[in-house]
């Protein structure tokens, strides 16, 4: 008994710790009393967790009240969005990417914002872009984070070594057009309907592959084209690129280019940044570059779900991340590229210190074209919410992913079905052999 009640002891004490480790305001919670807990969803690996503690301190200092932080991840915008349209998400703010918002949106799923001044360093040209695309009422309900490109992460070493061209390849370095076999299996693709499809239609109208009457279509107007035509050409390519494939991923890719386990990846500009700069540590050369063909631009935002039990709290928060220093604290600790105006934090003292104390160039961290990239190409397309295609292109993404090189059913499926002959003919055989049993029977007793 004795036993018993250590062991329920020790479950209790770990759950409360587990509980503690879950906020983000714990190393001083108990001086704070309460409070408020507001549940922050967002994608992993994606904000300095250090600025969670500050936005409780900044908090109470502006507000005079505690508050506390449930700070959650998901792997892929369908993941929140599914939670989210099946009310199973008890969250009060959400990050996700521009066309999901879109799709809350139009499901009357998301509340205003209660804009204010801090809120006015985000760059002007990313609400005009997402304005002309989802109209004006959107900025309303979404104030943008983070934004950056879609392209190829790669080994610039390997590709040196072996004379590979990958600007002249662009996307089909991902189909291994170069046909070297060192990149046979060292190649990777996001595991996300989204980026993999822009890839494929974008490799498509690079190879002049495309349908006739898609030819002329821009980038931004492929990228969100669901026509069963094109989709069918889209899902064969993907399908005969796997031969070459190492895997699909959504999180891992830049730590295997790191360590050498791949040579490519589809990769998010942000990733790639941080991936070019930590391989450094490692003498490995990697590189990022976005296929002159064209490519996709995203914008991630923050945005308050219906479901929200503290709205006005939540838009506290999103307030909070516009902050300069906490722009900067988030941009150098993600990787990615702050929504907040360059020139912003540029000329913020405190920003240029969070810099130098992280060991950076100003003036190079600034110029990187990977870092800022050009939002007004008209290259550079912005994905829009599948809306009634859905289904379809989630079902053919799972075909992709299901189906082996050839487009024949995968190895698994086929080693179900061969059992399942072997065991049928075995019960023929079975019958046969009885049946001659019985007949021999009666004919070695008939008189």
């Amino acid at each position: 008994m004795k036993k018993f009640t250590v062991l329920v002891l020790v479950i209790l004490l770990s759950l409360s710790f587990l509980i503690v480790s879950l906020s983000g305001c714990s190393e001083e919670e108990g001086e704070r009393g309460e409070g408020v807990t507001i549940t922050v969803y967002n994608c992993e690996d994606y904000i300095d967790e250090a600025t969670l503690d500050e936005f409780c301190l900044w908090y109470e200092e502006k507000y005079g009240e505690p508050i506390n932080v449930n700070y959650i991840t998901y792997d892929t915008n369908e993941t929140m969005l599914t939670k989210l349209m099946n009310n199973d998400a008890d969250v009060d703010v959400v990050c996700a990417s521009e066309y999901a918002i879109q799709k809350l949106l139009n499901k009357n799923l998301l509340l205003p914002l209660d804009k204010n001044e801090n809120m006015n360093t985000i760059n002007p040209d990313i609400y005009k872009r997402t304005g002309n695309k989802f109209g004006a009422d959107f900025e309303k309900y979404f104030v943008p984070y983070m934004y950056g490109t879609l392209g190829i992460l790669y080994n610039a070493d390997i590709m040196e070594e072996n004379g590979i061209d990958v600007e002249e390849l662009g996307w089909g370095l991902l189909w291994n057009k170069s046909d070297e076999a060192v990149l046979d299996g060292k190649i990777l693709m996001k595991d996300s309907i989204r980026d993999t499809f822009a890839a494929g239609v974008l490799y498509l109208k690079e190879e002049n592959a495309l349908p006739e009457k898609y030819k002329d279509y821009s980038p931004e107007d492929l990228i969100n084209c669901t026509d069963p035509e094109l989709v069918q050409k889209v899902r064969q390519a993907l399908i005969d690129q796997k031969s070459a494939l190492k895997g699909y991923e959504v999180d891992f890719g830049k730590d295997d280019l790191i360590a050498q386990r791949a040579y490519v990846d589809l990769a998010w500009s942000g990733d790639a940044m941080y991936a070019i700069e930590e391989a450094e540590l490692y003498n490995v050369g990697l590189d990022y570059y976005v296929p002159e063909v064209g490519a996709n631009v995203w914008f991630d935002g923050w945005f308050i779900p219906t479901v929200a039990k503290h709205a006005k709290e939540a838009n506290a928060f999103i307030e909070f991340t516009c902050l300069p220093t906490v722009a900067m604290s988030n941009m150098v600790y993600v990787g990615y590229s702050s929504a907040v105006q360059k020139e912003v934090l540029m000329n913020d003292e405190d920003c240029l210190a969070i810099l130098e104390e992280n060991e950076y160039d100003a003036e190079e961290f600034f110029d990187w074209e990977v870092r800022y990239p050009d939002i007004d190409n008209p290259n550079y397309g912005m994905m829009t919410d599948y809306g009634a295609s859905n289904e379809m292109m989630t079902i053919m993404w799972e075909e992709v992913k299901a189906a082996t090189a050839s487009g024949s059913l995968p190895m698994w499926q086929i080693s179900i079905i061969c059992l399942g002959v072997i065991v049928g003919l075995a019960g023929i055989l079975v019958a046969i052999y009885f049946v001659w049993r019985h007949l021999s029977f009666d004919r070695r007793y008939v008189k």
